[in-house]
């Protein structure tokens, strides 16, 4: 979808309620038109922050531009702290370029940044202390996530899938603490420490009952739930501007989340925008 597209869309959303919007992917750092988009969801009376979400690639080039726009803040995928792993997972990513891409995100405010770290057993398990050690400097969220049984991973070996219980008891003693933006994040402190760190558990500990996002996809779909075979199409009313097939579209996806919803087999995460 446009821009335009994307704002009527988002217009209606935030007329039912939605407070917050994030750009996801892919990589919405390739679209050429981000900082337009980032703008107009701004200017919608009500939207009370856009984030987006990240490899951080292109951060450091793009940061000024987006916070000029009205961007809030960043989350940055990364798994991995070590530049031969991280080119391996990424398929040629470069992790200079995502330090960059952090160290101007803090630089122009758009904090707090987020690092969301997915933990798979005998891949990066091994640097969860690493991670949490970042928290200690600078004023990072670093939030470990439970790996996915979701389309492919569904067959991977159990030793990948590690449980937050798990990532919590090989790293000692941790304090409550809050953090900014609502999310499904069990959120904690080290003693002494700047940031946080957070767990997203999402398959040792459901919070499904909790949830209250909906998904918009490339395809002009709104999904809600990443678990879920379940998709209602919106491009249609959208292409027609008719406010009231939108926001039936958007009611009836909040109807449709369910307290826990199975996994989709064969699915590809990066097709919904995870």
């Amino acid at each position: 979808m446009d821009v335009n597209d994307l704002v009527f869309l988002a217009s209606i959303a935030v007329e039912l309620g939605i407070r917050r919007v994030r750009l996801t992917g892919g990589e919405p750092l390739l679209r050429p038109d981000l900082p337009e988009l980032v703008a107009a969801l701004r200017d919608l009376a009500g939207v009370a922050e856009v984030t987006l979400t990240t490899n951080a690639q292109l951060l450091s080039a793009k940061g000024a531009s987006l916070k000029q726009a009205g961007l809030s803040r960043v989350n940055v995928s990364l798994d991995s702290l070590r530049a031969e792993r991280y080119r391996y997972l990424t398929r040629g990513g470069d992790l200079s370029e995502v330090w960059a891409g952090i160290t101007a995100a803090i630089k122009l405010g758009l904090t707090p940044v987020k690092i969301n770290c997915v933990v798979i057993g005998g891949i990066n398990d091994d640097e969860l202390t690493d991670f949490v050690a970042l928290t200690y400097s600078q004023p990072l969220s670093v939030r470990f996530i439970e790996l996915m049984r979701l389309g492919v991973t569904e067959d991977w070996p159990a030793a990948h899938f590690v449980p937050v219980k798990a990532m919590q008891e090989s790293l000692g003693p941790l304090e409550p603490a809050t953090e900014v933006g609502a999310g499904p994040a069990a959120v904690y402190r080290l003693p002494g420490a700047l940031g946080t760190v957070g767990f997203i558990s999402g398959n040792s500990e459901h919070f499904c009952t909790s949830c209250n996002r909906l998904r918009v996809t490339a395809r002009g779909a709104v999904r809600p739930c990443l678990f879920s075979e379940i998709e209602f199409g919106v491009l249609e009313a959208v292409k027609r501007r008719d406010k009231c097939a939108v926001a039936a579209v958007l009611q009836d996806a909040v109807s449709a989340k369910q307290p826990r919803a199975a996994a989709l087999a064969g699915t590809c995460m990066a097709k919904i925008g995870g």
